[in-house]
């Protein structure tokens, strides 16, 4: 195995050029997929916090999700589509600027990306710096824990839907506060979950889509990246009335609390988040009432925004936009609802870390779903493919267009992700130990190390998800998986060796004085 502690002292080197430095960057992609009209396609750019793949359109019929069906039929779905780190800021750090958490050398909630690579340019940014407009309205970046947004990415500050939201009236009934919106406490506490009586027009999430749909209308006649950030499902779970009525709670199935046969404990971890709202224990299982209605407040929040969703969509169709603009709809990363008696994210299990993705290209297949395995620092190249720009060569992902024109194409062998331990995410900043897991067609192999020892394995685990998406039991120490063991440990060290030897290559190349921080 090889040590990848270089990765993060090297990537505090990444110097990024600007986008008008054409030779420093790769030739845009030319070939059918820029055909036409669509040359310079405006960018519908859709972030969804904590949505796992239980929609309709994945397989979940009793879902009701009419318009990410909609967008389905539009585009293409990855199926097997994953995030770079399970928990919200490193995940959407990695997404936006195209690196890895390795690279970047975060993992945690609190520090800004430009920490640790002040120069580089993020996808919205290179847009912009190609003449796109680029706005964003909701949450993009992760601005919780003291982070905060990113002021190069946008042409002008974000919009602000907090102060709409705040200027609502305060509904209180007995030591129920906050009842006006999508936020309520109790005895000081959020509420985990709760079915709304208060207009859906007053949830934050129809805030942010009516300012997202006020600017389609303003930008209806430029070239536009517009970036919409949905805070739900994220807890608290709370969304109206009318959408918790979709589903039937007695229909719903509380999964079984059992972790997989040979898991090892630093596998799952507490869940600490749901922990901290009103009404979830500080310790031991969640009650099979409390869990049946978390899940069915989870449906429901996904439900709401589905129909802000079509809102969106609708603004594109009635401005004309529809056939010039690039959608692409993303979950940060997965969740756990119950299943191995856990819940939230924060682990490399693939409920955790596998999340929807939509790309809905007017000029390419619609109505397709693919099996290719993609992670979620491929959108940046795919993106500058789509819109005809140069790729940065900082990019740690691979353009997903040949899946978009053939859905059988293959462009990633496996996926890669990573969770530390031994830290805490919303205050530490070093782990202990590091996880990398990787996503084969057939197996999802994990191996934890000793993070500045890496060669001091902790502990691993593989597992068969021929069948499924839920682990039953850890073959890594079957002596049957043997040789797959050591198949899954060679795929491991030869993708993490891919992106050290990057590193290393640009640091000697910046030492020999040969132009300072390079594109390769």
């Amino acid at each position: 195995m090889k040590s990848h502690l270089r990765i993060v002292a090297i990537a505090q080197l990444l110097i990024v050029l600007p986008a008008t430095c054409m030779n420093a960057e790769e030739t845009p992609l030319s070939s059918k997929s820029l055909a036409g009209s669509a040359r310079k396609p405006n960018v519908l750019f859709i972030a969804v916090d904590d949505l796992r793949p239980e929609l309709n359109c994945f397989g979940a019929t009793y879902m009701h999700t009419s318009n990410f069906d909609r967008l389905a039929r539009m585009g293409v779905i990855f199926e097997r589509a994953y995030c770079q780190q399970a928990v919200c800021a490193p995940s959407r750090n990695s997404l936006m600027t195209g690196l890895r958490p390795d690279t970047i050398g975060i993992y945690d909630l609190h520090t800004f990306f430009r920490t640790t690579v002040p120069d580089v340019i993020t996808l919205p940014e290179h847009f912009k710096n190609n003449g796109y407009r680029t706005e964003t309205v909701g949450k993009i970046y992760h601005r919780g824990h003291g982070n905060h947004d990113d002021s190069r990415s946008w042409s002008v500050p974000g919009w602000n839907y907090k102060k709409i939201f705040r200027s609502l009236k305060p509904i209180t009934s007995g030591n129920t506060t906050g009842l006006q919106g999508d936020f309520p406490k109790r005895d000081g506490k959020y509420l985990a979950f709760h079915c709304s009586d208060a207009s859906e027009d007053d949830m934050t999430d129809a805030i942010i889509c009516k300012l997202a749909v006020d600017r389609i209308k303003a930008l209806k006649d430029s070239s536009f990246f517009l970036a919409v950030g949905f805070i739900k499902p994220h807890l608290p779970l709370v969304s109206p009335r009318k959408y918790w009525d979709l589903y039937d709670p007695a229909t719903i199935t509380i999964p079984s609390r059992g972790r997989p046969e040979g898991m090892p404990d630093i596998s799952l971890k507490d869940f600490t988040e749901l922990r901290s709202y009103h009404g979830i224990p500080a310790a031991g299982s969640v009650d099979g009432k409390t869990a049946r209605n978390l899940i069915h407040a989870y449906y429901a929040a996904v439900s709401m925004i589905d129909a802000q969703v079509g809102k969106l969509i609708d603004a594109l169709e009635k401005n004309d936009l529809i056939d010039k603009t690039v959608i692409v709809l993303w979950g940060d990363h997965g969740w756990k609802l119950g299943e191995y008696g856990s819940w939230c994210k924060h682990s490399n299990v693939e409920l955790d870390t596998n999340a929807p993705l939509f790309i809905c290209v007017p000029w390419l297949a619609k109505g397709i779903r693919t099996k290719s395995l993609a992670e979620f620092v491929d959108i940046y190249p795919t993106l500058c493919d789509l819109a005809n720009l140069a790729k940065p060569h900082h990019l740690e992902g691979q353009s997903l267009v040949p899946i978009l024109e053939d859905s059988r194409k293959v462009v990633n062998e496996v996926a890669l992700s990573q969770y530390p331990r031994e830290m805490n995410v919303a205050s530490d900043s070093v782990p202990g130990v590091m996880g990398y897991s990787l996503r084969t067609d057939k197996y999802r192999y994990t191996r934890w190390q000793e993070y500045k020892i890496p060669n001091r394995v902790i502990a691993t685990e593989l597992y068969d998800l021929a069948s499924g998406n839920v682990a039953t039991v850890n073959l890594a120490k079957k002596p049957e998986y043997e040789q797959v063991v050591k198949q899954m440990d060679e795929l491991l060290d030869k993708e993490l060796s891919k992106y050290t030897s990057r590193h290393e290559h640009r640091a000697k190349a910046q030492t020999r004085g040969t132009g300072g921080a390079q594109f390769e």
